[in-house]
């Protein structure tokens, strides 16, 4: 049997490759072979066909030393995707010459036989990495999830397919194969090619630097880090030396080997850890043949297709793991870079609007004389009240990006709650009064807080100003202030106002998320109030929740420390404000 494609190894040796966008049919192309004459591909192509027939080989006579004929794990066949990925269709007289010589020295077909079952062999690949070319994602295979599943359907689904129909097709018209035998001839041939690229392939990849690795890689820690070489030799023992019982315990201890390839994938490298799957892969084949390790015992009826299992298990769990952390990342990578983004547009916005700030305030009070016309007095009360308002949104930018670039430094100290929350009031009710809303405070003796001032000052002015920005007229407003448990103290904010679904609650909490009213979005403010105070309890090792309802009212609870203890602490007992306390 027979499939797929290899790397290609000029008389250098592997060369690294320039990273392209996932459109571009040469991403994957080497250097050494983006300008090669016919010279240089003749030898590529030769390189190929050497080591599709001799690993071939080696296959075939390791496992027919055990009766085990055709081989149930086709290696070659990362061979053939490794150089259709490198070469393209230009690497076909390899692949196929290839897969000639190795059918004709081990299967002893006829000519047509082995040139049919030999084009199967080079197409597949072939038309398999042609399709992955189209759905790699431009931050490579295995920094993506959806790369990983187009690795998966491609190379490993794919092209073992069009190899095993093939070749299946070729022992049916040749040699009169009947057509009940057809599934299962083509199953086995499919699940020997598609074992050959899963143990190799990714590992051939990321060893000719074909795919990038998001994570930094850390390969110098295979020398020097005791640990990769204690799991090392663990793995090792997990395959050779079986467990002195019986039993599924004796054969399932070889799948503890996934804790620690995912360590080496996420601590080393993700090269190291499929590396050493390869090997698992190797030592788990040879073991279920040979009749060692714990693959063998009571309850096993084939140790070869749970080596199978094994490996698969491995090798889809370190990719999945490897392109679910990279994602994440770069996910952080871009919020971190947008919060930059949005801190330099606002420092600049900030120097205009200064001025003026500045010189709408010479005018206002009319420092260098008169202004006679009552509508530019008008004019210029607005010009100071807009700039303020827009030096207000500036602010809460740049404190939202620091608080989400990290650079957000709080000093947290023990304050007076009540104290506290009635300066706030005050401030804010000015505004209550305009908009005739009722605006009170409820606020415990004794009561303290360990935060940091102008950071709690920030949040409750935040959650005041939106409560009552969003109560109409003759509604009321209550702030509440009193202990949540031995450690901790509760600020509750709850309006009589439009409330909030579930569905507001989730876009309310988003930067610049804004609730729709009426499918319309609401103009009120620009959705960074909410954010922003959750984000800045979170900082404090506190927490803000939400209880609401359309046309009833809205409680927001931000739960803090009450006395000093290391921030991000977990303060224990749940406060009564979460359990449901204030209602």
């Amino acid at each position: 049997m027979g499939s797929a494609a290899a790397a290609v190894m000029g008389p250098a040796g592997a060369t690294a490759l320039r990273f392209t966008p996932a459109s571009d049919p040469l991403q994957w192309r080497p250097a050494l072979l983006r300008s090669a004459g016919p010279g240089r591909w003749a030898l590529a192509n030769i390189t190929v066909a050497l080591f599709y027939c001799t690993l071939g080989w080696a296959v075939s006579q390791f496992f027919s030393k055990y009766g085990i004929f055709p081989s149930p794990i086709w290696l070659p066949s990362s061979i053939a995707v490794i150089a259709a990925m490198l070469g393209g269709w230009r690497m076909f007289p390899g692949i196929f010459a290839g897969s000639l010589v190795a059918n004709y020295a081990l299967f002893d077909p006829t000519a047509i036989e082995a040139v049919a079952i030999s084009v199967g062999n080079a197409l597949g690949p072939l038309v398999a990495v042609a399709a992955l070319a189209r759905l790699r994602p431009e931050a490579g295979l295995f920094n993506r999830l959806r790369g990983v599943v187009a690795f998966i359907a491609c190379a490993i689904i794919l092209h073992p397919a069009i190899s095993a129909a093939g070749g299946t097709l070729t022992l049916h018209f040749a040699e009169g194969l009947p057509t009940a035998a057809l599934p299962g001839v083509w199953i086995k041939w499919w699940l020997s090619d598609s074992g050959g690229t899963l143990f190799f392939a990714p590992a051939l990849m990321l060893w000719l630097n074909m795919e990038r690795e998001a994570i930094p890689r850390s390969d110098s820690l295979i020398v020097r880090d005791p640990v990769f070489w204690v799991l090392v030799g663990l793995s090792g023992a997990l395959l050779v030396v079986p467990l002195p019982i019986e039993g599924a315990i004796r054969w399932s201890s070889a799948f503890l080997l996934v804790v620690p390839l995912t360590w080496i994938a996420l601590r080393i490298s993700l090269r190291a850890a499929y590396t050493l799957i390869s090997i698992v892969s190797v030592i788990a084949s040879a073991g279920a043949v040979a009749g060692f390790g714990p693959l063998h015992g009571e309850g096993v009826g084939n140790p070869m297709q749970l080596a199978g299992v094994l490996v698969v298990l491995l090798a889809l769990n370190v990719l999945t793991v490897i392109a679910l952390v990279a994602e994440r990342r770069a996910a952080e990578e871009a919020n971190r870079l947008k919060s930059m983004r949005l801190a330099s547009a606002s420092h600049d916005l900030r120097t205009p609007l200064n001025a003026i700030i500045g010189f709408s305030d010479v005018m206002k009070n009319q420092v260098l004389g008169p202004i006679e016309t009552p509508r530019y007095r008008e004019y210029v009360d607005h010009i100071y009240d807009s700039a303020h308002v827009l030096l207000d949104i500036i602010d809460d930018i740049l404190d939202l990006s620091r608080i989400e670039a990290g650079r957000h430094d709080i000093a947290p100290e023990l304050l007076d709650a009540g104290a506290l929350a009635r300066s706030c009031v005050e401030i804010v009710s000015i505004k209550a009064e305009a908009g005739g809303v009722k605006l009170s405070l409820e606020a415990g003796p004794d009561a303290t807080v360990f935060a940091d001032q102008r950071a709690l000052r920030q949040i409750l002015l935040n959650l005041m100003t939106n409560a009552v920005k969003f109560t109409p007229g003759g509604g009321t407003v209550t702030v509440r202030v009193a202990p949540a448990s031995r450690r901790e103290i509760v600020f509750a904010v709850t309006d009589t106002g439009i409330g909030m679904s579930a569905e507001d609650i989730e876009v309310a909490l988003q930067p610049f998320g804004r609730i729709a009213q009426n499918g319309v979005p609401s103009e009120k403010g620009t959705g960074l109030g909410l954010p922003i105070a959750q984000r800045l309890a979170e900082l404090h090792g506190g927490r803000l929740t939400i209880d609401s309802k359309p046309g009833k009212g809205t409680t927001i609870r931000v739960i803090l420390p009450s006395v000093a203890r290391p921030l991000g602490e977990d303060a224990g007992e749940p406060p009564a404000a979460a359990r449901g306390g204030w209602r």
